[in-house]
């Protein structure tokens, strides 16, 4: 069966830009950091305390504060509704339609569609461990950048001969040992015979 669609060039790589742009996390937020809501619970300020106290915080930008906004006040809705639900007991997980059947309670359904939405930000935001791993946000030595991988590697450099510039082979014969490797310049000096 035949593929649907126009057909690609052969050039054609697709429609994406496959690029990607590194944005530089700072020690310090760049803008003031925001203040919780004051109509909020008390423990979703503290979780936005939490947030702005965490490492994650710092990769914040301006931009972002909707979204984040969004997001606590989802779970300030969340936990609202559960309040509600738990003090209204059994009666309170089933309603009843519009033809007399049992359905689920509108609040039981306002929380599932808020969880629903809360998870797509926390995912998009990098707030779980698989989102931020998507995204490419690392702590501790997994975070390192290419500059302090070449420093660690340029500190813990040996004079010896690196068996895989030996083994290199130009027409099949094999290239003169290496004496010296010059890890500033990456000037490779050989063994004369």
């Amino acid at each position: 069966m035949a593929k649907r669609g126009r057909i690609q060039k052969a050039d054609s790589v697709g429609h994406r830009d496959h690029t990607i742009t590194i944005l530089q996390g700072s020690e310090e937020l760049t803008f003031e950091r925001p203040k919780p809501y004051r109509q909020w619970l008390k423990i979703t300020k503290e979780r936005w305390d939490v947030y702005w106290d965490s490492d994650l915080s710092k990769m914040t930008q301006l931009v972002d504060l909707p979204a984040l906004e969004r997001l606590f006040q989802y779970y300030d809705q969340i936990d609202r509704a559960n309040r509600a639900i738990r003090n209204g007991g059994s009666k309170n997980l089933l309603g009843i339609g519009s033809k007399g059947q049992q359905k689920l309670h509108p609040m039981v359904e306002l929380v599932i569609k808020l969880e629903d939405k809360v998870l797509k930000l926390e995912n998009e935001l990098g707030l779980t461990p698989l989102a931020r791993q998507r995204l490419g946000i690392a702590f501790g030595e997994a975070s390192m950048s290419i500059l302090d991988l070449q420093k660690f590697l340029d500190n813990d450099w040996d004079d010896y001969e690196d068996p895989r510039l030996i083994m290199l082979e130009d027409d099949g014969l094999p290239i003169d040992k290496v004496k010296k490797v010059d890890k500033e310049t990456g000037e490779i000096t050989y063994e004369e015979e």
